[in-house]
């Protein structure tokens, strides 16, 4: 039983030390006695975890908490540092100098040696050449620590690559999509990935703009009217409504969720009908008597496209998704494009 003990108790002990890492080496060049210390690269912050004075041969050793997910650390002693990239890596050494510590040397730490070889290229050779360099790492393993530091670089406080770039973007969410798929939980996944889909946000925000801009323009704000069919075959003109608020909607019985699409546009009707606002929606569907089935018991008026999406006023509106919603104002203007719901209300309450 003794025995046993003991065994149980050796196996808890070596459990306990592989959630540590460990970093050791050597520094040359320092003043003697001089303190380096261990910090934690944080998204937000950098943390101090230890301190150490180096030896008279400038030898220094730590200790830490293994991160739950790959990591960075640095070394830092006076205004030099050195990155580390600690994953499941127990013991990394280094050799470094202060003369030049972008020359040191990585023992068990490949990830740790490509960052390193990162802040070279960064250094040494033009930003486009770095950037092709970069690229290669990123491609590589999207997934690794080595990808995300090569996203977030930075020279001069500028990105290297910018999310708003749209060449650049396809690298920040390579490396966003690998690791939410391999680490949804780690804070740096999600900071990531929200920081790729505000921009994303923000783009199609920029393309509806310009697209309604350029829809205004090209029409100088006439009145575009719409004729089709209702459900009971009756034409039914957009322009029947002119002098009322209008949201003009293309939808189809095909796009995803359209219960939960019809749902929010109820709501939509519920809030702003009282208060004059029509709407108008239009349905490229071939299938008349399931379409008629579906649109039936609606409050508002659906109206159905003879030739489907070939129809002429899919280019007149200039419908490139569905489903798209246009709000008219008052005297028969278009004032605003929307893909979805999302600060739709504004706008409503706008041309009321």
């Amino acid at each position: 039983m003794k025995k046993f003990f003991l065994l149980m108790l050796g196996a808890a002990l070596l459990s306990a030390c592989s959630q540590k890492f460990e970093v050791k080496g050597s520094i040359a060049g320092a003043e003697a006695n001089a303190c380096v210390y261990l910090e934690q690269v944080g998204v937000a912050s950098i943390n101090m975890l230890d301190s150490a004075r180096l030896s008279k041969t400038g030898e220094f050793s730590f200790k830490a908490e293994r991160p739950a997910y790959p990591d960075l650390y640095r070394l830092r002693i006076g205004n030099r540092t050195l990155l580390l990239a600690v994953d499941s890596i127990e013991k990394i050494g280094v050799k470094a100098d202060m003369s030049d510590m972008l020359a040191a040397e990585f023992e068990n730490s490949p990830k740790s040696e490509a960052i390193l070889a990162l802040r070279r290229s960064l250094r040494d050779n033009t930003l486009p050449a770095h950037k092709a360099f970069a690229v290669e790492q990123i491609l590589a393993e999207p997934k690794s620590i080595v990808a995300y530091y090569a996203v977030m670089q930075m020279k001069n406080g500028q990105p290297v690559f910018s999310l708003i770039d749209k060449a650049d973007q396809k690298y920040y969410r390579a490396v966003a999509t690998s690791w939410q798929v391999w680490m949804p939980e780690c804070e740096r996944t999600k900071v990531l990935c929200k920081q790729v889909l505000d921009q994303m946000n923000a783009d199609r925000v920029q393309q509806n703009v310009a697209a309604m801009r350029a829809f205004i323009e090209e029409n100088d704000n006439t009145f575009l009217d719409i004729k089709l069919q209702n459900e009971l075959g009756d034409s039914i003109s957009l322009s029947q409504f002119k002098g009322k608020p209008i949201l003009l909607d293309f939808c189809s019985t095909d796009i995803e969720n359209y219960r939960d699409y019809l749902f929010s546009l109820r709501d939509r009707y519920n809030a702003y009908h009282a208060k004059g606002l029509e709407i108008y929606q239009v349905y490229p569907d071939q299938n008349r008597l399931l379409w008629e089935d579906k649109v039936r018991e609606l409050p508002w008026t659906t109206v159905r496209t003879q030739l489907g999406a070939a129809d002429p006023v899919y280019t007149t509106y200039n419908v490139q998704a569905l489903p798209t919603i246009y709000l008219i104002n008052k005297q028969g203007e278009v004032v605003g494009r929307y893909i979805g719901f999302n600060k739709i209300d504004e706008g409503i309450e706008a041309i009321l």
